[in-house]
């Protein structure tokens, strides 16, 4: 299984839980350390903190999130990947459709799970899914 695959596996995963607005579920992916930096709002540094962050998205309206791994790597227990998202959002003008990326790091632990240690969101004005392949 190529890295790609594998990572898109995870981001599936987290993708059902998200779509569930399960927010312990989508931190139960990140390690207990991990960090999101996002451009929507501060830090997010832990596995509470990332629950209750995704909490606050779900309130938000954000629908119909699509996650896509352009480009991953994993080297023993550490990996990356890059991920061109894109999801619906409702505003005064109705539905928006929005874009970004995220940069990735995982590590497996020591049961040999994968999770995310880092994630750095990106906003973009155009779904990059097509500028990659």
């Amino acid at each position: 299984m190529t890295a790609v695959v594998h990572f898109q596996s995870i981001m599936n995963s987290y993708l059902e839980r998200y779509a569930a607005h399960d927010s312990k579920g989508c931190a139960d992916l990140y390690a207990e350390d991990a960090v999101i930096l996002s451009p929507y709002g501060p830090p997010a540094i832990g596995r509470t903190a990332i629950r209750d962050e995704h909490a606050a998205w779900f309130l938000e309206g954000e629908t119909n999130k699509s996650m896509t791994v352009l480009d991953a790597a994993l080297d023993g227990a550490t990996g990356f990947c890059l991920i061109a998202y894109s999801a619906d959002i409702s505003g005064e003008q109705g539905q928006t459709r929005i874009y970004g990326a995220s940069l990735n790091t995982l590590k497996k632990d020591p049961d040999g799970k994968w999770l995310i240690h880092q994630t750095s969101l990106n906003e973009l004005e155009h779904d990059m899914t097509q500028a990659i392949k």
